[in-house]
């Protein structure tokens, strides 16, 4: 019997180290991490007016993409981001959520998620849109994954120790699930 590659989901607000990470663990753990596409997405389209409909866009390629990832994966796959991350800022901005973006999130399954907590300092870039919602997102992701009773943990830390303690959740993971 073929085993499957467990999914890691790393969630979070904005400018809370996740895509750092991710490229950290990837590396850590010899596998591939699934890049969030709305990055690449709006480096070439309008970030400032944006519609549900460019969230449906994205969220299909977010898709497509860990698709891809999963098959190549050593073990575990990192994903920078899921679906949860796209329904929240369509709730934050247009107060609803597309069917596909609805129908879709039930059906992406990850072993494991890792909440990015805020104590990682805020950077200024031409995508990050408001720092001062920072600890709402972070109750929306937690309280999404509370929802749907996911195995999730939080992460603390900056730096280094952020790393080492996404690496210990990790292990206790897979070494609790090793044998299934």
């Amino acid at each position: 019997m073929e085993k499957k590659n467990k999914k890691i989901a790393i969630l979070g607000a904005e400018s809370t180290g996740k895509t750092t990470l991710c490229q950290q663990l990837a590396k850590h753990y010899q596998t591939l991490f699934v890049p969030e596409f709305a990055r690449d997405y709006f480096n070439s389209h309008d970030i400032k007016n944006y519609t549900i409909k460019d969230l449906d866009i994205i969220a299909k390629k977010q898709i497509e993409l860990e698709n891809q990832y999963i098959t190549k994966a050593n073990t575990i796959l990192i994903c920078d981001t899921t679906l949860i991350t796209i329904k929240l800022w369509s709730l934050h901005k247009f107060n609803s959520v597309s069917d596909f973006i609805s129908n879709s999130i039930n059906q992406m399954n990850y072993d494991l998620y890792l909440i990015s907590n805020n104590d990682v300092p805020w950077i200024e870039d031409n995508q990050r849109k408001d720092k001062n919602i920072r600890e709402h997102i972070f109750e929306m992701n937690q309280s999404e994954l509370q929802k749907t009773n996911s195995n999730y943990s939080i992460l603390n830390g900056i730096n280094q120790n952020r790393l080492d303690n996404a690496i210990a959740i990790i292990d206790l993971f897979l070494n609790s699930h090793s044998k299934n």
